[in-house]
């Protein structure tokens, strides 16, 4: 019987012990004086008391969406605006830079004003020739895009109106650099098809550079 009453005297010090005792020293007062629970969902850890570790769910992130750049719209009408005027520039230089070049080498013996108004009107046949050969093109490009859904009608037709004013200006610059780099090419022993292929590449560059120069205009 004393053996029972030491133990349960034992366990009654005990419990109150672990009911009052703080972990700092002091007594507990009530629920409101336990720590609070930390950031993070993490509650402090204290030697003799059972502690249990929680972590709020981490959500992951989503990845950044990488830049797709142009859209398809923009990129068709990119593409076949430069293969348009890159078309009326090469074709342009194909049948004007002989005479662009013959031009450049008279300006001196002619007159300067002979010679500015022969390549003036030199250059505007090149623009001419250039703006029809690119409107053609980009008619039939811009209708396959309206047949295959890549572009709308209106916008087909927006496309080849600017591809056609765009080629009449690359056409100018085409044929211009097309005379001159005959010129000097005609210097360097370069003839036949070898300065044909080469003032025709010319002048696609002319028409491609000119319409490269458009869209960064017109998307700044």
């Amino acid at each position: 019987m004393a053996n029972l009453t030491v133990s349960t005297s034992s366990a009654s010090v005990n419990l109150e012990r672990f009911r009052g005792h703080r972990p700092n020293g002091g007594h507990h007062q009530g629920h409101g004086n336990w720590p609070t629970q930390q950031p993070g969902g993490t509650r402090p850890t204290y030697p003799g008391y059972p502690n249990h570790t929680t972590t709020s769910p981490s959500t992951p992130t989503n990845p950044a969406t990488p830049s797709t750049g142009l859209s398809g719209l923009d990129s068709f009408s990119a593409i076949s605006g430069m293969v348009a005027t890159g078309a009326g520039g090469g074709f342009a230089a194909f049948k004007l830079s002989g005479e662009m070049a013959s031009n450049f080498s008279n300006f001196s013996s002619g007159g300067a004003l002979n010679g500015l108004k022969s390549v003036g009107l030199t250059g505007l046949k090149g623009a001419g020739l250039s703006a029809l050969v690119t409107a053609g093109v980009s008619a039939v490009a811009n209708g396959v895009g309206v047949a295959t859904g890549k572009v709308d009608k209106s916008q087909a037709v927006t496309n080849v109106v600017g591809d056609t004013i765009t080629g009449a200006v690359g056409g100018l610059g085409a044929v211009t650099l097309g005379g001159l780099g005959a010129m000097v090419l005609g210097k360097m022993g370069v003839a036949g098809m070898g300065l044909t292929i080469a003032t025709v590449a010319i002048g696609a560059v002319g028409g491609v550079a000119a319409s490269a120069i458009k869209d960064k205009i017109m998307h700044k």
